[in-house]
């Protein structure tokens, strides 16, 4: 006789904040915002696809800027911002390996996708009078990048209450040129809630 197979597809948004593991000299962190797909495939297996923003936490830090005006200070203070923010998609695959017949479950995560990442460079400085050699540029870039990490799963009576520790590789692409600074490879921390929104049943023969 057949045996009833449940299909079921899960809508997840989380937040979370990550910190960039790729510069020391830089705290190039960002808030991480998400919503994904997930799609369960049998008791110890889901495919995800996940959309992902992150949202700068402005940086500060002084350089110094130069004028060749005599009546002025040759040296003066320039404040320097670093605004890190990236969008990446990604196809990835939860693996539960403790606690199926649980409500507590634990996951490794493995993703791999495309982001376009965004570090924006701005100065605050006397401009008509001074100026900074070899300043640093906003640079951009897109990629390809890998994922992983561990994930914690509650099941609740409504839904999934989930928390998640990964690390990712920075996007694919060239090291930016004349920078003090790499390209981000973030250490994130995310929290969400996971929605039942179908749920299919089928014979399996």
């Amino acid at each position: 006789m057949a045996a009833p197979c449940a299909a079921q597809m899960f809508i997840e948004p989380a937040i979370g904040y990550q910190i960039d593991l790729n510069n020391k000299q830089h705290s190039l962190n960002q808030i991480n915002s998400s919503v994904q797909l997930s799609f369960k495939k049998g008791n110890w297996y889901e495919f995800i696809l996940l959309l992902q923003k992150g949202w700068p936490v402005a940086s500060s830090s002084n350089d110094s800027s130069f004028s060749l005006n005599p009546s002025l200070p040759a040296y003066a203070n320039a404040q320097k911002k670093i605004s890190p923010s990236a969008v990446s998609f990604s196809i990835g695959n939860r693996f539960i390996v403790a606690g199926i017949r649980s409500k507590d479950k634990l996951s490794i995560l493995f993703n791999a996708g495309i982001m376009y990442q965004k570090i924006k460079v701005s100065y605050q400085y006397d401009k008509g009078n001074y100026t900074i050699l070899n300043p640093d540029q906003t640079q951009k870039v897109t990629g390809i990048f890998v994922s992983g990490g561990l994930e914690y799963m509650r099941l609740l009576k409504t839904g999934r209450l989930f928390f998640q520790a990964t690390v990712a590789s920075p996007p694919s692409g060239k090291t930016p040129p004349y920078s003090s600074f790499n390209f981000i490879a973030p250490l994130s921390f995310n929290a969400g809630y996971s929605i039942l929104v179908k749920k299919q049943r089928h014979e399996k023969k």
